[in-house]
């Protein structure tokens, strides 16, 4: 019961967060041709594995208690952690080499620009590790929840 329950408040909490990151990088994503140095398909790897985690995620609360999906919900969600792993890899270069605050102080007040983009990126960086991490933890409690309900028939002679 209990890891059905943590299970549960993983999947939503993925959804939570799955969403703003193929949100944010929609922005990118259209907006592409007129952002410099955009590095379009590092983006697209992450936006296109959110969606199809999100889609999942939506998907697996439906239907998890069912006799054999556990096992298939662990598999699918390694499968997704790999991929959004890729996704984030993907994007780090361009994330760490930014610098999102270009502000020179001077006396009383800054002087300088934000960079929204920037700080777009890391956001979507950011959701992205705390998603590895959230689906890598469904996936053993999947099997962990698949390990506990499967029964071992011996038989006999």
């Amino acid at each position: 019961m209990l890891p059905g329950l943590f299970f549960t408040l993983l999947r939503i909490s993925q959804i939570l967060t799955l969403i703003p990151i193929w949100g944010i990088l929609a922005y990118f994503v259209d907006k592409h041709p007129m952002i410099e140095n955009s590095p379009f398909s590092d983006i697209l790897c992450l936006f296109i594995v959110a969606i199809f985690a999100t889609v999942w995620a939506i998907a697996t609360i439906s239907l998890f208690y069912r006799r054999h999906v556990p096992m298939w919900v662990a598999i699918i969600d390694l499968c997704l952690f790999g991929l959004l792993i890729a996704g984030v890899v993907l994007l780090a270069p361009f994330v760490r080499n930014t610098d999102c605050m270009g502000v020179n102080w001077t006396w009383g007040y800054a002087d300088g620009y934000w960079s929204k983009e920037c700080s777009m990126y890391k956001a979507a960086y950011g959701l992205g590790i705390m998603n590895i991490v959230m689906f890598f933890l469904t996936a053993v409690l999947a099997a962990w929840i698949w390990r506990k309900h499967t029964t071992i028939a011996v038989y006999r002679y």
